[in-house]
């Protein structure tokens, strides 16, 4: 008696190239502007809107105080001083 045997072919996907995901022209930085012009950088995000919505929940956490000065970057700033969040491209 003959044994059966089946061969699977599995499809091989191609690597991800982490470079072709993240091109440079995507890359955003989040950054509050203060009253004297200063900007703090908040964090970095992969595309527009991965930075929306940091850019949402630092803006949310302003609105609704915590009776706490917000910590932005290492920092702890006063509510009032801080005059925009923005959306900034990088390069």
């Amino acid at each position: 008696m003959e044994d059966a045997v089946a061969v699977l072919e599995v499809p091989v996907s191609p690597r991800l190239d982490r470079a072709a995901e993240w091109t440079p022209s995507e890359l955003r930085r989040v950054v509050v502007r203060l009253a004297d012009g200063e900007v703090v950088q908040v964090g970095t995000a992969p595309n527009r809107d991965s930075a929306m919505v940091l850019a949402r929940s630092v803006i949310s956490e302003l609105e609704e105080p915590r009776g706490e000065w917000p910590l932005v970057g290492d920092r702890l700033l006063h509510p009032e001083s801080i005059v925009s969040v923005d959306v900034l491209t990088t390069g």
